[in-house]
């Protein structure tokens, strides 16, 4: 977390889509950026879940993320949800009987990751170099 109690990735993320003229806090939004020698990058909100990671294409033809974080989304703060991973999903929050649900060792593994990708995401320069696809 960050001075501004946000994740290290929703910080960069905001700054990518905002120099991309989208609304971080709109309902819905898809930007999918793109980079030499990198899979896509692709942001997307629908109502209260953001998806943040990298995509490429399978020999099959088949679209394939790896990695995406899902996120929950309230009042401006993102929440581990899930890591994406080709080989398989980490769980890290759930709703049941409308009560978030928490796995507290997986959200300690959810914030590690984040801060890794973000640290990727900025030493790549996709908030400089991405270019918009959609």
């Amino acid at each position: 977390m960050t001075k501004n109690n946000k994740f290290e990735i929703q910080n960069i993320i905001e700054k990518i889509l905002q120099k991309h003229n989208v609304d971080p806090c709109a309902e819905s939004y898809y930007l999918k950026l793109r980079k030499r020698n990198y899979d896509d990058l692709v942001i997307e909100k629908e109502g209260e879940q953001i998806l943040v990671g990298h995509y490429y294409h399978h020999p099959s033809g088949d679209l394939i993320s790896d990695p995406v974080l899902a996120f929950g989304y309230n009042h401006g703060y993102w929440y581990p949800v899930r890591i994406e991973l080709a080989l398989g999903d980490t769980i890290c929050s759930f709703v049941e009987n409308g009560r978030r649900m928490i796995y507290p060792a997986r959200i300690k593994e959810f914030k590690s990751f984040q801060r890794m990708f973000a640290r990727n995401i900025r030493d790549q320069k996709w908030l400089e170099n991405g270019v918009r696809i959609t």
